[in-house]
């Protein structure tokens, strides 16, 4: 342990790093190389907040600085003083606030213990865990000999205890599993005072949890051989132990317990993973498969148990009728379903029927069809789903046993009212609320061309596995209810407290994205991470109602660049005269004297990011704004929407119209303009270039080119067959192929690949199981039989993406800003092209 005053040291250091970055500057020099090198040194020079935290009363905050994704540095900032107090360099794992003025952090086996208004650490090295016990305002290290050691807020020795395997705990306690011997364990409960045994067991503990409530804790126990394993509860206060014979030394490998009604009682899973191939020689697929979404990782094989605090009953539930149960907080009705396929796979996500068991009278009930997700009441009384089928919302009453069914379109994230009179949703514009018993929905008014989000419920998981989510999701309507805004039409953000028919601002409208918000306990002070495209993330501190901000700290402060970038929100209308926007981000150094080629980037909708920082980047699919601009290109990003016509037909009309939209814009030189797009904007790219004449050159990535063969296949990332993606998913196409084969036929880009009118880059990870690279091979064979210019990148060990700056991310970058250099700016030194385009020009195809 060391006791340091740093805070001067600590100032001086943080100021010789900002001078260094001020003079290096953060443009990408355009003499300079794209190396790998020189990509990565650029794109290290930009940095990002996140992770803000702050105090009780509003004195302190932190915030986590984060360098090509490494969120290391934690930034402390005094709500007074307009720079970093303090910097901690390592500390990745936790951070908390204790007392007034005090601050805990730990991570890469070291901890520090802070006093903000002295600048006094103490220092701890070869830290295994470490944290907080917030009411008592004490702080614990576990080091690695596995010595845990408590402190009180003057750093003084508390308690001392040896041979320490687990801890867990929450504001009041630790909870701590302690070796006694090489068969023998016991588990202490540390309250802030003194230390007291719980129980003491024999075997191999492999996981303690402290359960929601802070009543009791589960212990799961490994026997000797490591081949079964048992659970015990633990009463925290009274000690008593629950060991229910039908759970020890059972053959699963997880146990997972998940407590109901405050601790009245729990359900408890044991799974374990089976096989659902039955010939090691040969993997047979039968046409009434229904577990054909495990073939990739096996199925998981589940048994669950009931038991009851007060009795210490167990119940086994009948998994021969439902292969999983949930539990929402009721302790008399269980969520119920078969997880076999019942739909024949035509939705991506799975679809359940969803049931009501009743534990008293072991009857189940089918409640919710096709559905994959319930949020409940706090109390469990009632749960409501989507319907498909009647596309409104059905919320159920478990107490009454009845249904209601909420036809208001629109609506989406439903939270209950703690005190189960009122369920509340968001819409696209406004906040709505529907009374449980009148069973009568009304607008709140909060707002008239602004989508409203609840910002302070409070949600729990029951169950997420499958991809389902059983939650549990409230909000406290006693107090002020925190809500975010956002006006998509003007692009404008602000946070309101909401009471009794009144909303009091918080903060104020703004065109920056706010990443974070957080208040002080008495709602003084609010602080704020905030961005725009040409604002790097700032922290504020500002008061409630007033529209002035104390601006704390400015990341990326060496961009002098940054605040000149210029972009702009542009408005059309598709053929059908659907409102879209487009982004428009100018070139670095833009000139209005002169020209500029034109990169256009497809995917879906883009717009929602106008408010996104342009930092320097290295994108995994070769796209790179910032690097784009600086090389002296428009970068335009149209939204695109599907319709009836088909995604790719409706995807060229949304890009021509966008570019009609600019197309009185005199810096656009509108003879070099090229198109990009990765995934699903490969596919537009694809289908695109097969029906235009108005770009240039193309970069498709990872996209499909053969709808037909793509349709009828199997995806083995997501475990679904690919038909989905069509009749229920991203494509939108909503009919079979069955269904309407001329529309497939219309927007399948292979069909038309002898028209495509300029020279092609496509690129493909040889591992991508997403978009399997025939995919991209079938449309540089087309390219290839038609004579057209055609260049395939085949990335031997890479999958849908290239990954975080690996070397065939700087490869594919590199190359692309070459690709566009060449076609638009005639910059023609470049080999592994002219490889291609000389053999096109000697043939006068291009």
């Amino acid at each position: 342990m060391e006791i340091l005053n740093h805070k001067t040291q600590d100032i001086n250091m943080m100021f010789q790093r900002i001078i260094i970055l001020l003079f290096c500057g953060v443009m990408f020099p355009s003499a300079q190389k794209l190396t790998d090198e020189g990509m990565k040194e650029w794109v290290s020079r930009f940095s990002s907040l996140n992770s803000l935290m702050i105090n009780d009363d509003g004195s302190f905050a932190t915030v986590n600085k984060s360098y090509l994704g490494n969120p290391d540095t934690l930034l402390i900032f005094s709500s007074s003083i307009k720079m970093p107090i303090d910097t901690l360099v390592g500390f990745n794992i936790t951070k908390s606030f204790l007392g007034s003025h005090y601050l805990f952090a730990f991570g890469n086996s070291k901890a520090v213990f802070t006093d903000q208004k002295t600048g006094i650490k103490m220092n701890y090295s070869s830290v295994k865990n470490g944290g907080i016990i917030k009411d008592a305002k004490e702080y614990f290290i576990v080091d690695h000999q596995n010595l845990l050691t408590v402190y009180n807020e003057r750093a003084k020795v508390l308690a001392e205890m040896d041979s320490i395997q687990m801890i867990t705990g929450d504001r009041q306690k630790l909870l701590i599993t302690r070796r006694t011997s090489e068969a023998s364990y016991e588990i202490i409960c540390w309250n802030g005072k003194r230390a007291v045994v719980l129980y003491r067991g024999r075997g191999v503990v492999e996981k303690i949890e402290l359960m929601p409530s802070g009543k009791y804790l589960s212990i799961r126990e490994r026997n000797a051989s490591g081949d079964k394993r048992s659970l015990k509860m633990i009463h925290c206060m009274t000690g008593r132990v629950y060991a229910p014979e039908e759970i020890q030394l059972i053959p699963e490998r997880t146990i997972k317990v998940t407590e109901i009604n405050d601790g009245e009682s729990f359900l408890i899973a044991a799974d374990s993973t089976a096989s659902v191939a039955d010939n090691p020689m040969v993997d047979v697929w039968y046409g009434n498969d229904k577990d054909l979404r495990f073939r990739k990782n096996n199925k998981t094989v589940y048994r669950f148990w009931h038991l009851i605090a007060v009795s210490g009953n167990v119940q086994k539930l009948p998994t021969h009728s439902f292969e999983v149960f949930a539990a929402l907080n009721s302790s008399r009705y269980i969520w119920a379903f078969s997880n076999r396929e019942a739909y024949d796979y035509v939705h991506g996500s799975p679809l359940y029927d969803l049931y009501v068991y009743d534990l008293l009278e072991k009857k189940s009930t089918l409640i919710f069809p096709e559905s994959s997700e319930i949020t409940a009441s706090e109390n469990g009384r009632y749960a409501v789903s989507y319907s498909r089928k009647d596309k409104a919302w059905k919320v159920y009453d478990l107490q009454k046993k009845s249904f209601n069914l909420i036809r208001e379109p629109g609506l989406h994230s439903p939270v209950f009212a703690n005190d189960h009179q009122n369920l509340f949703f968001s819409g696209k514009t406004d906040l709505y609320t529907y009374h449980l018993e009148s069973n009568s929905l009304r607008s709140l008014q909060v707002s008239k061309n602004a989508e409203v989000m609840i910002a302070d419920k409070v949600s729990t998981v029951g169950f997420s596995l499958l991809k389902t989510k059983f939650q549990i999701s409230s909000i406290v309507v006693d107090r002020p209810i925190r809500l975010r805004l956002f006006n998509a039409n003007k692009g404008l953000n602000s946070i309101v407290d909401f009471k009794d028919g009144v909303h009091k601002v918080i903060v104020p409208e703004t065109d920056r994205k706010i990443k974070e918000a957080a208040t002080d306990l008495s709602n003084r002070k609010i602080f704020t991470i905030e961005e725009n495209f040409n604002f790097p993330d700032a922290l504020s501190v500002s008061y409630p109602g007033q529209k002035q901000k104390v601006q704390l700290y400015q990341s990326n402060a060496q961009d002098k660049k940054g605040s000149q970038l210029r972009a702009e929100t542009i408005s059309f209308k598709n053929g059908l005269g659907v409102p879209l926007k487009a982004l428009l981000t100018y070139p670095v150094n833009y000139n209005p004297s002169k020209k500029y080629p034109l990169i256009v980037r497809v995917y879906q909708k883009q717009s929602s990011g106008s408010s996104k920082y342009i930092a320097g980047e290295i994108g995994q699919d070769g796209f790179s704004k910032r690097l784009l601009i600086e090389q002296d290109f428009f970068v335009y990003q149209p939204d695109v929407v599907f319709d009836s016509r088909g995604t790719g037909i409706a995807a060229l009309d949304c890009v021509h119209s966008a570019l009609d939209a600019v197309a009185d814009y005199r810096s656009i030189d509108f003879e070099k303009v090229g198109l990009t797009g990765h995934s699903m904007g490969g596919y537009e790219t694809n289908f695109i270039a097969t029906h235009s004449t108005r770009f240039a050159a193309f970069i498709s990535g990872a996209s499909v080119s053969n709808l037909s063969q793509f349709y009828f296949s199997y995806s083995k990332t997501f475990q679904m067959a690919n038909y989905s993606r069509f009749e229920t998913g991203q494509f939108e196409v909503d009919v079979p192929f069955v269904g309407n084969r001329e529309l497939y036929f219309r927007n399948d880009p292979i069909n038309f690949v002898q028209n495509v009118s300029a020279p092609m880059l496509l690129w493909t990870g040889s591992k991508d199981t997403n978009v399997p690279p025939d995919q991209t091979e079938v449309f540089y064979m087309g390219l290839l039989r038609n004579r057209k210019p055609v260049i395939a990148l085949f990335y031997k060990d890479q999958e849908h993406s290239l990954g975080i700056l690996t070397k065939e991310t700087f490869d594919l970058n590199r190359r692309s800003i070459e690709w566009w250099n060449y076609f638009l700016k005639s910059q023609k030194e470049v080999e592994w092209i002219s490889k291609e385009m000389n053999e096109r020009q000697k043939e006068g195809r291009y």
